[in-house]
Order: C-alpha cells, then sequence, then structure tokens
C-alpha cells in the first residue's frame, strides 16, 4: 500500500505542472480574442473609400469603435494626382482646413474642407492613436464630380 501512496504521490507531482500548463494555455487563448476585440477599429467614412459624389462634401469624417486621441493623431486630405507611370493616386495639394470642433478624444472626428471644391479625385490619409494607444493608420480616396447621379 505504501508504494501506491508514493505512485499516487508521484504521479500528481507530474499531474500537477500539466494541469496548470494547459489550465494557462486555455485561458490565454480564451482571453486572447477579447483583448483583441477591445483595440480601436474604423467603422465607416464619409465619404466612402472609392465614392463618388455629386455634391461637394463640407468634410471628411470617420467613424471609430473607441475614442481617438486627436491631438496624437492626423488626418489629411488632398487633391489626387495620376502617376503617368504607374496608375496610381499621388498627393498633390493639401486642402483639408483643420479639425472638425468637437472633444479631444471622441469616436467621431473629422476635418473641414473648402468650400469651393473642384471636381477631381482626393487622396484622404490618415493615422490614428486611440485612447488604448493602439495606432491605425490608412488612405483612400474618393472623387468629387458634380455629373454624377445624386446618390
Amino acid at each position: 500500500m505504501m508504494g501506491q501512496g508514493c505512485l499516487r504521490q508521484g504521479w500528481w507531482v507530474v499531474a500537477s505542472p500539466r494541469l496548470v500548463c494547459g489550465l494557462g494555455l486555455l485561458s490565454v487563448l480564451v482571453l486572447f480574442p477579447v483583448c483583441l476585440a477591445a483595440h480601436t477599429t474604423l467603422v465607416q467614412t464619409l465619404p466612402a473609400a472609392g465614392a463618388v459624389v455629386a455634391q461637394p462634401p463640407r468634410a471628411v469624417q470617420f467613424w471609430f469603435t473607441e475614442p481617438i486621441e486627436r491631438t496624437l493623431s492626423r488626418i489629411e486630405v488632398f487633391r489626387g494626382a495620376l502617376d503617368p507611370t504607374t496608375g496610381d493616386v499621388k498627393p498633390a495639394q493639401r486642402i483639408d482646413q483643420g479639425w472638425l470642433p468637437g472633444p479631444r478624444s471622441a469616436r467621431e472626428v473629422g476635418v473641414r474642407l473648402p468650400e469651393a471644391l473642384t471636381a477631381g479625385r482626393y487622396l484622404v490619409q490618415w493615422v490614428i492613436v486611440a485612447i488604448d494607444a493602439h495606432r491605425l493608420q490608412g488612405t483612400f480616396t474618393f472623387t468629387y464630380d458634380p455629373s454624377a447621379a445624386p446618390e
């Protein structure tokens, strides 16, 4: 009987680290998606990426899932220039006129555009830092074409 007790005790010593490692791994796998879901993501923009608008937009607006820190973020709007060698849209003259009014940290942010927007393609480049210190960036274009059909 004493030998069996030692075997059980020996088995428990071997199983305990395995059990702890297994539970630790399980908790990481369960919690990891929750941590990822907590990061800020872009919900939508207005105008939307690739949109053709018939009316000149007064602003470019962004909506995020979490508040962003405006003092550490940047949204820039440029007239688009077509690169003749690659066909890519490159930034030309910067036209945005600063942040839309609002609090320093908010989920909805944007920049003002000039009232007299000329027809053409526009390039939006943005980098934001969320309150959780998560950094996002992107680029998209939209086209202002007064002859386009109303949306």
